[in-house]
């Protein structure tokens, strides 16, 4: 073994001294690795250079387990609506009384003819749109112009799939497989092995340029570990987060509070608490502050260290949202789930997540970074049976459930951005890892639905050009039949019309990445759009992806 005698004293750190003795001890490396690390850290700010200014915010809300996009935004009228009734068979939304969810039906969104005529896959087959029953925050949200659809987004290798060429044309593998569409998803390659996140991507290329004076990760993850987040090279490393909040080492009271004097403070032998606890955590903090000959030990030193330092920063950012054993923040939660159905409150997993990206983006002048990239997670949405319930409490379970929740978490966390001001900065998004066939699996209201392939996405914030939906809308046509997009068989399960490139390219143009920098983050993006890339934000026109403002 290796051993290096540690000096006999460590000097109390700040975070500041802390960096600065880091970076110069990582700067005075001569590996060919590090001065390629360095070289790519300097490239970083030149790409962000002349992106833009000002704070932004991703907020990647991924529906897991394949959220049904046929019965969340619902033909109301046209020649859709009809092919939407003979398809959808028991679990149809009606649009006048009916047995389901207890004759609560399908309410009319406010759309522009125009807009629903750039949406319209053949020409005259849209009519008006509805959103589920239970969506009525997001109906409001849309027909306020705060919140868009983007139809049939999907994983795509290649353009022009069609049902004619599905058997010969390259597809992505597993395309059912909840696991491998969920990673190709995030990956946005599904031709390749996974090596990264597009989420990743980003972070890796404008990281440096946007927050480079930054302790913390400008990744933060509220639902565990994830593939939209995984960088090249793990060159950033998300910060994982419960829906609690801050995961501090146990042991030592909630905070640090039985441990030391101000857990604001790090590496400080004055800051310890005189105390069994005190002296525990100082002397495990001595230890992984010690430089060791082996490498592996020194790298895992310093994610310990790396841990503590960014656990205190972030625990700071959420400090001005703290008001007694609530948050400042918690009135516009409650409102949302004010009048709820029984079985329906605030104080759900999903929600207290994106509570928490709402108070960190709060404080996040304490993190003293410019970009900032979310990702939450809502389960459930694998509704293979009882889809629609008829019995009990039917807006607390089934898809209507978790749509109940989704919805009116949404309009929560709106309200507060727009509370905090930053409204205008952040624009959330949605995944999932495909949609639902179109036709149910029974015949009775024990009836669900079963994977499909390309659904119907949202997208909110005050940057979004809201109020319509984008992309092209499928044709809800079965089988071989005239005009089907259905890719085998008679199910309905639609050959996405927009990949999730196109999408996320959109998304992270908006978010700073330079025009010249999308193929890096997308390598797949130029089959699917022709130069140059403003192709794709072009309004009413093929592809119809212009969704953002300020881009």
């Amino acid at each position: 073994m290796n051993i290096r005698t540690s000096p006999k004293s460590l000097p109390g750190l700040d975070r500041r001294q802390f960096l600065l003795r880091g970076g110069c001890g990582m700067m005075s490396l001569t590996s060919a690795v590090n001065v390629i690390s360095q070289l790519k850290l300097m490239q970083s700010t030149l790409n962000a250079q002349g992106a833009g200014g000002g704070y932004k915010a991703l907020v990647c809300v991924f529906l897991q387990g394949g959220n049904d996009g046929n019965n969340t935004l619902i033909p109301f009228s046209g020649a859709a609506r009809t092919d939407y009734e003979t398809g959808r068979g028991v679990l149809a939304i009606p649009t006048t009384g009916g047995t389901s969810l207890q004759n609560l039906t399908a309410t009319q969104l406010t759309t522009n003819p125009t807009h629903i005529a750039a949406a319209d896959p053949l020409g005259g087959y849209l009519g008006t749109f509805a959103t589920h029953p239970v969506a009525r925050q997001i109906r409001g949200m849309f027909n306020a112009g705060e919140m868009a659809f983007v139809a049939n987004v999907g994983t795509l290798t290649q353009p022009g799939i069609t049902r004619a060429n599905y058997a010969t044309s390259s597809r992505p593998p597993q395309l059912f497989s909840h696991s491998d569409q969920q990673q190709q998803w995030q990956s946005s390659v599904p031709d390749m092995p996974f090596t990264s996140g597009w989420g990743g991507r980003i972070a890796n290329l404008i990281n440096a340029g946007y927050n480079g004076g930054s302790q913390a990760s400008m990744s933060i993850s509220i639902a565990g570990v994830n593939s939209f987040q995984v960088s090249p090279g793990g060159s950033i490393i998300p910060y994982v987060m419960s829906s609690d909040g801050v995961v501090s080492l146990s042991g030592y009271g909630t905070n640090y509070a039985n441990a030391v004097n101000n857990p604001a403070t790090l590496f400080s032998d004055a800051n310890y608490q005189a105390n069994e606890a005190g002296q525990r955590l100082r002397a495990f903090e001595r230890i992984i502050q010690l430089s060791n000959a082996n490498l592996m030990e020194n790298g895992a030193n310093s994610v310990m260290v790396n841990a503590r330092r960014v656990e205190g920063v972030v625990g700071d950012a959420l400090q001005p949202t703290v008001s007694g054993s609530g948050t400042t923040l918690d009135t516009h939660f409650s409102n949302a789930f004010a009048g709820a159905e029984t079985g329906i409150t605030a104080n759900n997993d999903f929600t207290n997540q994106m509570k928490l990206v709402a108070r960190l983006i709060a404080g996040q002048a304490a993190l003293g970074q410019q970009r900032q990239i979310f990702f939450v997670q809502m389960g459930g949405f694998d509704t293979h049976t009882t889809q629609i319930p008829t019995t009990g409490n039917v807006y607390a379970t089934g898809h209507a459930g978790l749509l109940n929740t989704l919805d009116r978490t949404l309009k929560a966390f709106r309200d507060s951005l727009q509370a905090l001001g930053v409204w205008n900065n952040v624009v959330t998004f949605t995944a999932s890892d495909f949609t639902r066939t179109l036709t149910p699996n029974k015949t009775d209201s024990s009836a669900g639905s079963d994977h499909a392939w390309g659904g119907h996405a949202m997208v909110m914030g005050g940057p979004v050009s809201g109020g319509r939906i984008y992309g092209k809308f499928p044709p809800l046509k079965l089988g071989a039949v005239a005009d089907s997009i259905d890719a085998t068989g008679s199910s309905g399960r639609w050959i996405p019309s927009t990949s999730v490139d196109q999408y996320a390219a959109v998304l992270a143009n908006w978010f700073g990445v330079p025009t010249a920098d999308l193929a890096t983050i997308f390598p797949n993006l130029p089959r699917f759009s022709a130069a140059p890339f403003t192709d794709i934000l072009t309004a009413n026109q093929t592809p119809n992806l212009g969704f953002l403002t300020n881009v």
